[in-house]
C-alpha cells in the first residue's frame, strides 16, 4: 500500500479482541459503558496484541493529526495504507476486514454484502448479495450499480489514476472499455440482474478476489454525484461519517452521516461524534502534540521520530501510552532504469555494494524504532518468504571496493552525479542524507530533492515521464502487501507489464523477463512447494537486478494520547492502530 498501503498480513501473530460495538439503530449520541485499562496496547513475542482502554462509549471528538493530506479521498484512487484505514470511517465495500487487534484484524467480513461469498468455479465466478437499508448521506438507496459503477471508474486510467488496478487486471473481455465517462455501456464481465446482486466474471481463477473487493475499490459511488478528477474534495459518504469541512493539505472534518444504520454495520463502532484530522504538521510537531495529549494519534503511522522515541524510552508514564511494533512494511530503494546511467546493471549493482544498511536504520531510529536490515523484497511476514543475501557486506555497512569494481564495469570509475528523490518527512530526509554520504565514498555526487508527502508517489515518482524529465537516479520508498502473500505485495512494484503512465508504482521501471514470467509460473503452480521455489525465485531476480534494493522492514514505535479509547494494533493496515474504532473519553 504504497506508497506505504497495505492491507491483511500473515504470520506477524494469532490471538485478538475484537471490539463489541452497542447494538443502537441510527448513526448517532448514545453510549455504553466503558471497561478502562491503563496500560498502552501491547505486543507479546507470538504478536498478539492487548487493547488500551477497550469502550463502547460514544460521543467526543477524535483529534488525528498528520504532515501532509492523504493521496487522495475518491476510493477508486487511494493507496496509501492509513488512507484506506481512514476511508472505512466514510465508505462501505462489499467486503472489509474485520476490525480487531492483531491478526483477527485480517479476516474478512461482510460490510455491504450479506456474505462472504466463496467462487462455484474455483475462483472465476464471484457473487454478492448486499444487505436492505442501506444509504448514501443523503438517503438515496445503496444499489448494485453503485458498487459497479464506483469499480468502473478505476478504468477511466486518465481521470482517476493513483489507485490499484487489480480489476483492470482481472476482470474478463473488457480489456478495451475506457471506463463510464466514456463508454455509457458499462463493463459487461460486472453484472447487476436487480438492485442487490453483482456478479464479477473475471478471466483466470483468482482466489484471492474477496481481498481485492475488502479493498476502497468496492466503495459504491453514485454517478449523478461523480464530479471525476474532483470527486476527491468530496466524496459522497456510505459509512457513518461523512465530510463536513475540508481544506486540502490544512483540515478535515467528519461529523456523523445521518442516514447511516447502525443496525446494517455491526463492524464500526463509530465511536467519537467528530474526527478532526489536521495536516501540514512539522514530523516532530505531530509527535511533540501527541505525547503531550494535546492530539489522540499520528495518523500516518509510520512510528515516532528519534528525538521522541528517545524521550519516550525515558519516560515511564509515556511508555504506557506507546507500542513498539513490528510492521509488514519494506523500505527499499528505487534505481531508475530507464534513466543514464542506471540504464547500466552495473551502475545499479554499485549503489546495491555501497549502501551502508546500518546508517538507513540509525536514519530510522535504530533498532527498535528504525527497523530490521532488509536483504530481500519480500518482508519476513509473508508467505513463502525465504531468506537470501545476494550483496553480503561485513557488518551491513556497504562494500567500498565491490561497488568501485561495478563502476568500473559500468564505464564510470571516477563516478558521475545524480539525484536522490524522498518525501520531506523527517526519517526519510534522514535516509537520504546518510545516501548521499555512502555515495560521496564511491565518487558519486547526489543531490536531494524532496516533495511532499501527499503528492510524492501519485505525481512525482508516480509518472514515469516526469522521473526521465528530472533526471532522477533512486528514490527512496516503502511498500506493504495488499493481501498476505506475495502476488498481493509484488506484483505492481516490480512486474514489467504493470508500468503505467500515471498511477506507476513499478517506479524503477523494471521490465525483466525472469521476473514477469516468474510472477506467471507461481500464480500457475499447483504446489506450496512449487509456489515456494517460484517466489523465491522471483524475489532472487528482482534483487539481482538491483533495480530495487531492500533496505529495512519496519519497526516503529506507535504513540496516542491517554484520553484515547479503543486503541489496538491491527494486521490490517500496516501494523498499525485502528482508526476504524478509537474514541475518546468525552
Amino acid at each position: 500500500m504504497s506508497n506505504v498501503r497495505l492491507l491483511a498480513r500473515a504470520g506477524i501473530g494469532a490471538t485478538a479482541i475484537a471490539i463489541v460495538a452497542a447494538a443502537c439503530g441510527g448513526g448517532g449520541g448514545g453510549s455504553s459503558s466503558s471497561n478502562s485499562s491503563s496500560s498502552a496496547p501491547q505486543t507479546n513475542s507470538a504478536g498478539a496484541y492487548t487493547t488500551y482502554q477497550p469502550s463502547t462509549k460514544r460521543g467526543g471528538t477524535l483529534q488525528l493529526l498528520d504532515s501532509s493530506d492523504c493521496d487522495y479521498w475518491d476510493p477508486q484512487r487511494t493507496y496509501y495504507g492509513h488512507c484506506w484505514d481512514l476511508q472505512r470511517l466514510i465508505s462501505r465495500g462489499l467486503v472489509m476486514y474485520k476490525p480487531a487487534a492483531g491478526n483477527e484484524g485480517t479476516k474478512i467480513v461482510p460490510d455491504l454484502a450479506t456474505d462472504v461469498p466463496t467462487s462455484p468455479d474455483g475462483g472465476m465466478t464471484w457473487t454478492y448479495h448486499l444487505k436492505s437499508g442501506i444509504k448514501f448521506q443523503d438517503g438515496t438507496p445503496i444499489t448494485s450499480a453503485d458498487v459497479k459503477y464506483g469499480i468502473e471508474r478505476v478504468f477511466a486510467t486518465d481521470v482517476i489514476n493513483g489507485g490499484p488496478t487489480y480489476v483492470i487486471d482481472e476482470l474478463a473481455n473488457d480489456s478495451n472499455y475506457k471506463g463510464p465517462y466514456k463508454d455509457k455501456a458499462g463493463l459487461a464481465s460486472i453484472e447487476t440482474p436487480n438492485p442487490t446482486t453483482i456478479t464479477f466474471h473475471l478471466k483466470r481463477k483468482f482466489s484471492d478476489w474477496n481481498n481485492v473487493m475488502a479493498s476502497p475499490t468496492s466503495t459504491p459511488v453514485p454517478a449523478a454525484k461523480d464530479t471525476g478528477d474532483s470527486y476527491t474534495n468530496h466524496p459522497v459518504a456510505s459509512g457513518p461519517y461523512m465530510f463536513s469541512n475540508y481544506q486540502p493539505n490544512k483540515s478535515l472534518t467528519l461529523v456523523r452521516n445521518p442516514n447511516w444504520d447502525r443496525s446494517t454495520d455491526p463492524y464500526r463502532a463509530a465511536l467519537p461524534d467528530k474526527i478532526v484530522i489536521t495536516m501540514g504538521l512539522d514530523v516532530n510537531d505531530v509527535d511533540n502534540r501527541v505525547l503531550a495529549n494535546q492530539a489522540d494519534s499520528d495518523v500516518y503511522q509510520t512510528g515516532l521520530q528519534t528525538a521522541s522515541t528517545a524521550k519516550v524510552l525515558s519516560d515511564p508514564s509515556l511508555k504506557k501510552r506507546v507500542d513498539n511494533v513490528v510492521q509488514p512494511t519494506l523500505r527499499y530503494l528505487a534505481v531508475f532504469t530507464a534513466n543514464a546511467p542506471f540504464n547500466n546493471i552495473h551502475c545499479r549493482k554499485a549503489i546495491a555494494l555501497i549502501v551502508d544498511k546500518k546508517a538507513q536504520q540509525l536514519a530510522r531510529g535504530g533498532t527498535n524504532g528504525g527497523g530490521q536490515i532488509a536483504t530481500t523484497m519480500l518482508p519476513p511476514t509473508l508467505n513463502f518468504y525465504a531468506p537470501f543475501n545476494l550483496y553480503p557486506q561485513a557488518g551491513n555497512t556497504g562494500n567500498v571496493a565491490a561497488a568501485k569494481n561495478e563502476l568500473k564495469l559500468c564505464g564510470k570509475p571516477n563516478g558521475f552525479s545524480t539525484k536522490i528523490a524522498t518525501r520531506n518527512k523527517g526519517k526519510e530526509v534522514a535516509q537520504a542524507t546518510a545516501l548521499q554520504a555512502d555515495l560521496k565514498k564511491i565518487g558519486i555526487n547526489a543531490s536531494i530533492q524532496q516533495y511532499d508527502a501527499s503528492q510524492y508517489f501519485s505525481a512525482v515518482i508516480g509518472i514515469p515521464a516526469n522521473v526521465h524529465k528530472q533526471g532522477f537516479g533512486m528514490a527512496l520508498t516503502a511498500w506493504g502487501p495488499d493481501w498476505p502473500a506475495p502476488y498481493g505485495f509484488l506484483h505492481f512494484i516490480v512486474d514489467g507489464r504493470e508500468i503505467l503512465p500515471q498511477g506507476n508504482s513499478n517506479y524503477a521501471e523494471l521490465n525483466d523477463p525472469a521476473v514477469n514470467n516468474g510472477i506467471d509460473a507461481a500464480l500457475s503452480a499447483t504446489s506450496k512447494s512449487e509456489q515456494q521455489t517460484d517466489w523465491t525465485n522471483v524475489d532472487k531476480a528482482v534483487v539481482d537486478s538491483a533495480a530495487y534494493i531492500p533496505l529495512l522492514d519496519d519497526k516503529v514505535y506507535l504513540a496516542h494520547s491517554s484520553r484515547a479509547t479503543n486503541v489496538y494494533v491491527d494486521n490490517a493496515y500496516n501494523g498499525a492502530f485502528d482508526f476504524v474504532s478509537m474514541g475518546v473519553i468525552p
